[in-house]
């Protein structure tokens, strides 16, 4: 198989090529450093819904917030069994549908996660059935690096998991793969026709504010799924969702994966803990946490008084993550899984939380998308969308800060500049990113100021782009003032109107 490594692996002396991991004769006489009892974890809380929760997703999400559940940042559900499609089935579909194609994987050395380093890839690939003979023959061969404590097959792996992890030098090298984040809509869901949570279309639904995109401008892996195989230790690092959206993750088939979760009210201190541990390493790669490439076991963690919540997810069961929450896990064995990411209007003000993060962290990480976009999405659309009132509410509240905010920024340009020149945009429906501010990276959605004597632009909120003695500004703007506050009336009647909770 060929792989292109960054770094290329030392070849192991006398390695069977039928066992992957063989094991050290030494260690199957000594105890793993950790013991279940360090894995005893707060359950993440666990909720049984109906197939009513389908019709009608986002009022499930609502209910979420309102009894409270944001504060532990994910939620699992159990889903009725009718639901589930047996694993045979399954699997069969599925390599129908990836008939001919192939999956690049990240190549994921556990002894080596914790230092952060970026993962190989497998550009080669697999077919599915070549991934699952690859995964299956991992398995099989996999040698446990020291002595059982537990019957509970999931517990060992979490034992010896982390134990490798954290203390790579005691063990044998563990390598993997893991094909994640292959596009729906490029290679396939693992939904079947006419399934009932079929995540593709789940973003449609009354209460999404993302049900105003079109196919032509979907974001791919945030409100389009993506698909997941995984095997025996292939695992995800700590991250949170882009824009600290909220994600659901359905597990189609196969064996189960262990989460971990860090509540919202925990993830500055997990932050602050992340960038001292790393400070060395983050001199060389400051994008090291948005990286996704290093793993903190949950016990180094929860050592620095940082909460942890613990779940295993099975096949039919759906995970929520709600805002702010870093989120890890591994897998037990071959199995498949589809995410995407959902717009509550909960989820306003996370968008803020969010973007003020990553300004504070130096724009390493750049916003997905403008809420002003999104947002003028749902306003153009509104006659074609479906809210609650109290949905409606708090689209307008956001969306009032919004305007006034532009409005008065604005009037400063106007007033800070002499013979300021006002230009419209030529085109109005021009796509966001056609305009991005120089000094923090973000797009430039409803205006932007340009200097024509260095031809630099940015955001209207810096409020200067240059350092000229004499700058020749020109305000560019996409509405002008009277069609920002039409939209604004516009979201305003729907507030009012609107009947129903």
């Amino acid at each position: 198989m060929i792989r292109q490594m960054k770094q290329k692996k030392e070849i192991r002396k006398s390695k069977n090529s039928d066992d992957i991991t063989e094991h050290h004769a030494k260690a199957l006489l000594e105890r793993f450093p950790y013991s279940i009892k360090d894995f005893n974890f707060k359950e993440v809380p666990t909720l049984h819904v109906t197939q009513e929760f389908f019709k009608d997703p986002f009022k499930t999400i609502d209910d979420l917030y309102r009894k409270g559940y944001e504060k532990f940042g994910i939620v699992k559900l159990l889903l009725p069994n009718e639901l589930k499609v047996p694993e045979k089935k399954f699997f069969n579909e599925l390599e129908m549908k990836l008939k001919g194609k192939r999956v690049e994987t990240r190549v994921q050395t556990l002894n080596s996660q914790q230092a952060g380093e970026i993962f190989g890839s497998n550009t080669t690939g697999f077919t599915l059935q070549e991934y699952i003979r690859y995964a299956n023959k991992f398995e099989c061969s996999h040698k446990l690096q020291g002595q059982r404590e537990v019957s509970n097959q999931i517990r060992q792996n979490e034992i010896e998991f982390w134990s490798i992890v954290d203390f790579p030098h005691r063990y044998d090298e563990v390598e993997v793969e893991y094909a994640a984040d292959l596009l729906a809509t490029k290679y396939a869901t693992g939904f079947q026709e006419g399934q009932l949570g079929n995540l593709s279309s789940i973003n449609k639904n009354c209460n999404s504010i993302f049900q105003v995109l079109q196919q032509k401008n979907e974001m791919s892996g945030i409100s389009v799924p993506w698909l997941y195989l995984g095997m025996k230790y292939a695992n995800f690092c700590w991250h949170k969702e882009d824009l600290n959206l909220n994600s659901l993750n359905y597990m189609h088939a196969g064996a189960p994966k262990t989460w971990y979760a860090i509540p919202p009210n925990h993830s500055e201190k997990f932050l602050q803990y992340f960038n001292k541990k790393y400070e060395n390493q983050r001199i060389q790669n400051p994008r090291l946490l948005y990286d996704l490439v290093c793993q903190i076991s949950p016990v180094e963690l929860n050592q620095q008084q940082i909460q942890i919540l613990r779940t295993e997810q099975h096949p039919g069961e759906l995970i929520i993550t709600l805002g702010a929450t870093y989120h890890a896990g591994f897998s037990h064995g071959f199995n498949c899984s589809e995410a995407v990411n959902v717009a509550p209007t909960q989820w306003l003000d996370e968008f803020d939380r969010a973007s003020t993060e990553y300004r504070m962290d130096g724009n390493l990480k750049k916003i997905s998308f403008p809420l002003e976009w999104l947002l003028t999405k749902v306003v153009l659309m509104a006659d074609q969308v479906q809210f609650t009132q109290s949905s409606w509410i708090k689209l307008l509240e956001k969306f009032k800060i919004i305007i006034h905010s532009e409005i008065a920024n604005r009037n400063t340009i106007l007033a800070l500049y002499e013979q300021v020149k006002t230009v419209e945009f030529t085109n109005q429906l021009e796509k966001y990113d056609r305009n991005v501010c120089k000094i923090c990276s973000n797009y430039m959605f409803y205006s932007y100021i340009f200097c024509g004597k260095c031809l630099k632009k940015g955001c209207i909120a810096h409020q200067s782009v240059c350092a000229c003695s004499n700058p020749k500004i020109s305000l560019y703007i996409r509405y002008n003032s009277e069609e920002l506050q039409t939209m604004l009336t516009t979201l305003e009647s729907k507030a009012n109107s609107t009947t129903g909770l």
